[in-house]
């Protein structure tokens, strides 16, 4: 288990563990602060997302880990389910005291290495940004299923698509490749020093032309979010961080958001291999105020951006 920055009790890692077992019944785990640096099981159980979000605090931060099976694709009479995993991170619009805030987003890199690997992610202020509808169109997203097309080229279902994780089934983390780390770290770091304004955005993609997927910077510069988004590559997964600044009451705040760019003409086999990462690749990029997520360029909004970070 890596090392964090807060304590992580045994019985944590055990509700984890257990959602991630074929041979559990438990499909959720809702999971919250004890103290400021110690977490604890809020609810894990059978239940699913309603289970889930139930168990929601009305004005504090928790984190939750779903299991959902999924019928991903169907070849003639083959119908193949998959289980999927999604990761919530509940952040309630309002009620949540200022030094919580503050104390969390410190720690969100060490969460979401916690809770990895996980297929997709959400970020939740209501339960009206975590319904069925939300996640059963973002399972058909990462798997390609709302593509019919592609899916219809596909000549049978591989097993390589079935429950697989990197790293195994125990709950560990497993840092993904990256191509020149030192690199990708300089690039992050000049985005986020206030001591070079000529950089404000930064952005990543994946090698795939070896046997393992490894993340390599694809850019860096200014130019903001306008600059990211001419940067963004149309058939394969893009992952990126930029910088806005917001005045309140005269006062300049900078803010960071995390985007995850995955067009629909992204190969489908390089969807589900590369769905499995979202959490690892997530964690190099934190902290950040907030995220957003695209298929395509004309969907990646600056007013979205400035919405997502306001909720951190």
């Amino acid at each position: 288990m890596a090392a964090f920055a807060f304590q992580v009790p045994s019985d944590v890692t055990s509700a984890l563990a257990s959602v991630r077992s074929d041979k559990d019944p438990a499909d959720y785990v809702v999971i919250g602060w004890d103290t400021p640096d110690s977490l604890k099981v809020l609810s894990t159980g059978v239940g699913g997302l309603e289970g889930m979000t139930a168990a929601f605090p009305e004005k504090d931060v928790a984190y939750a880990l779903l299991r959902q099976n999924f019928t991903w694709e169907s070849v003639g009479d083959v119908q193949a389910d998959t289980v999927k995993f999604i990761f919530v991170y509940w952040f309630p619009d309002s009620g949540v005291p200022l030094m919580r805030k503050m104390k969390v987003g410190t720690h969100e890199g060490g969460i979401r290495q916690l809770f990895a690997q996980y297929h997709c992610d959400v970020n939740a202020g209501n339960l009206g940004e975590i319904t069925p509808e939300i996640v059963n169109t973002m399972l058909e997203n990462i798997t390609g299923k709302a593509n019919h097309q592609v899916a219809a080229r596909e000549k049978k279902v591989e097993e390589k698509f079935e429950r697989k994780f990197i790293g195994g089934m125990d709950g560990k983390t497993q840092a993904i490749d990256i191509v020149d780390e030192g690199a990708l770290k300089e690039a992050i770091a000049k985005v986020r020093d206030n001591d070079q304004p000529g950089f404000d955005f930064c952005l990543a993609d994946f090698d795939t032309s070896g046997k393992k997927p490894a993340l390599k910077l694809k850019e860096v510069g200014g130019g903001g979010l306008d600059a990211l988004k001419a940067a963004l590559a149309a058939d394969s997964f893009n992952y990126g961080i930029v910088r806005i600044t917001e005045t309140i009451d005269a006062t300049e705040a900078v803010k960071f958001c995390y985007v995850k760019s995955q067009p629909e003409a992204t190969p489908f086999r390089q969807k589900g291999k590369l769905g499995l990462l979202a959490g690892a690749v997530s964690a190099v990029f934190a902290p950040y105020h907030g995220d957003v997520f695209c298929d395509t360029v004309d969907e990646l909004k600056i007013e979205d951006v400035v919405l997502a970070t306001k909720k951190r």
